[in-house]
């Protein structure tokens, strides 16, 4: 069963992703020190909107692909977002994000806290030039607490950019899953997100000081459909601090300042 929840986990936060931060992939530490072969899977996902952070970038359906390689604790992630509609820059049917990432976890149980560790590369081929919309990359750090693992799960994501927006924003998130059979898991959350000075005039606006960006209530539904088949559907809706909301309804930057969105995806385990 935690197979199939991690795999229905993985492809939910792909699926909410968009710029790739909420779509790594991590290695559940507890087996990752054991496990000595390597895992490989692939997923797609049909998305009704492309939401980062509290940016609706697309509000019209885009498809959401990702390959992940495994091995003892590291994952190598590929993630791309393909806009079927137009986009907030301009971009319609082609790929305007291909996202790298790579992550770690730390083969140590401190105080039933995990550690994940990584990096994630952005990259916006067909989003405009390079120099609107450049590409950038962060280092992350996420930790999660499993004392309660049974009724719920906080985590903590610091995210720092080293790139185009040189700021740091962080997740704070708490999901209570659920194993409804060995077949079938449901999950349910919600999540707030936090920026410094430096990302938010990235992001929102010149000026804008540190402070929260972004809130989100969740439920994520997996089915293990073959033995090495998963579908998953999920449901967000996300709405924005009314401090950056002005800067979301602004047609040059982003299409919404609140959405429900929804997801459904098939991913194959090799």
């Amino acid at each position: 069963m935690k197979k199939i929840m991690t795999i229905g986990l993985v492809a939910a936060l792909a699926s909410s992703g968009a710029l790739a931060d909420e779509g790594v992939v991590m290695v559940d530490q507890s087996s990752a020190g054991a496990a000595s072969t390597t895992e490989v899977s692939v997923d797609a996902a049909l998305v009704s909107a492309y939401v980062w952070r509290g940016q609706v970038y697309n509000n019209d359906v885009v498809v959401q692909s990702q390959v992940t390689v495994a091995h003892q604790g590291f994952s190598l992630n590929i993630w791309g977002n393909f806009d079927l509609g137009e986009n907030n820059t301009g971009t319609e049917k082609s790929f305007s994000e291909i996202d790298f990432s790579l992550a770690y976890s730390l083969p140590v149980n401190m105080n039933q806290v995990a550690i994940d560790v990584g990096l994630i590369n952005y990259n916006f081929p067909n989003n405009g030039d390079a120099e609107s919309v450049p590409d950038t990359t962060e280092l992350f750090v996420k930790a999660t607490f499993l004392s309660w693992a049974d009724q719920f799960i906080p985590s903590i994501t610091g995210f720092g950019d080293v790139g185009g927006a040189d700021g740091t924003y962080f997740l704070f998130d708490v999901a209570v899953p659920f194993e409804v059979s060995d077949y079938l898991a449901v999950e349910a959350g919600a999540s707030a997100g936090w920026g410094n000075t430096s990302y938010n005039d990235k992001y929102w606006a010149e000026g804008k000081d540190d402070g929260w960006n972004d809130y989100n209530v969740y439920a994520t539904a997996s089915y293990e459909l073959l033995e090495n088949v998963t579908l998953a559907a999920n449901l967000t809706y996300t709405w924005l601090d009314g401090r950056v909301r002005s800067h979301a309804e602004d047609a040059d930057k982003y299409e919404a300042s609140r959405k429900f969105w929804y997801g459904v995806s098939v991913a194959y385990d090799f």
